[in-house]
This record gives C-alpha cells, sequence and structure tokens, in this order.
C-alpha cells in the first residue's frame, strides 16, 4: 500500500468537509473514498460520508453509515457517537440522539467530540436541520 503523509490525509479530509457543505457531495464523497482507500482502519473517512448523506437530507443512511460503517471500525469512537446523535436527531429520533450526545458529552476524554455533543445536544430540531438553501 501507498503511504500517505498524515498531513495531507488531513487537508483531504478539510477539503471534502468544504466540498459537502458547498454542495458538492458527489465530489465530496470521492474525497472521503480516496482517503478511506489509504486509511482503511479509519472511521474519520467514513463519518465524513455520514456528514454527506445528512447534508443531502439522507438521515436513515447516515445513522446507518456510523452504525455499520465507523462503529464497526472502532466502537470506541466518540467522534462518530456524537455523529450517531446528530443523526439520530436529524432522522426524528430526538430522545434517543439527545441520550447519546450527553452520554459522549459526558464520558469521553475526547475534547472535539464532547464540544460536538455539547453544543448539538443544545440546539433545537429546527436549529439543528442544516440549511439546505444555502448549497
Amino acid at each position: 500500500m501507498v503511504q500517505i503523509d498524515s498531513e495531507l490525509v488531513r487537508l483531504l479530509m478539510r477539503v471534502g468537509y468544504t466540498a459537502a457543505w458547498n454542495g458538492l457531495h458527489q465530489e465530496a464523497l470521492s474525497i472521503f473514498e480516496g482517503v478511506g482507500a489509504v486509511r482503511s482502519e479509519n472511521e474519520v473517512p467514513v463519518i465524513g460520508a455520514s456528514v454527506v448523506a445528512m447534508l443531502a437530507g439522507h438521515y436513515d443512511v447516515a445513522v446507518t453509515t456510523l452504525r455499520e460503517g465507523a462503529l464497526t471500525l472502532n466502537p470506541d469512537s466518540a467522534l462518530a457517537r456524537a455523529h450517531l446523535g446528530v443523526a439520530l436527531r436529524l432522522r426524528g429520533d430526538e430522545d434517543a440522539g439527545q441520550t447519546l450526545l450527553q452520554e459522549v458529552a459526558a464520558q469521553t476524554t475526547d475534547p472535539d467530540a464532547a464540544t460536538m455533543a455539547r453544543n448539538v445536544a443544545k440546539l433545537s430540531p429546527d436549529q439543528l436541520k442544516p440549511n439546505l438553501s444555502l448549497l
């Protein structure tokens, strides 16, 4: 396998998220798939793909992607669990999503996941939904 520098992987992930948030969903998925090919043991590119699904309004796909993809690769990933909390809430499973977000916020040692979980848990369901008109 070709060795790819970690800084390049981080840059590619940023580009993927930028593409996703700017409505370039296919392009973002291609980037995340490419990163996943060189970091197949890492759940982060799978989380990126779940974000694309959320932005596209495919909440069931996001939940499945996180449960069967990211959390299968790393069952202890607080970041994947926080994203799952978001996807559940977006899907309409408010109680399950809030419970998961509160667990992540209270139990993780990952500061990024804890901050995300705390911030997202404070949002109302209407505030949580992506503003797709901006894409």
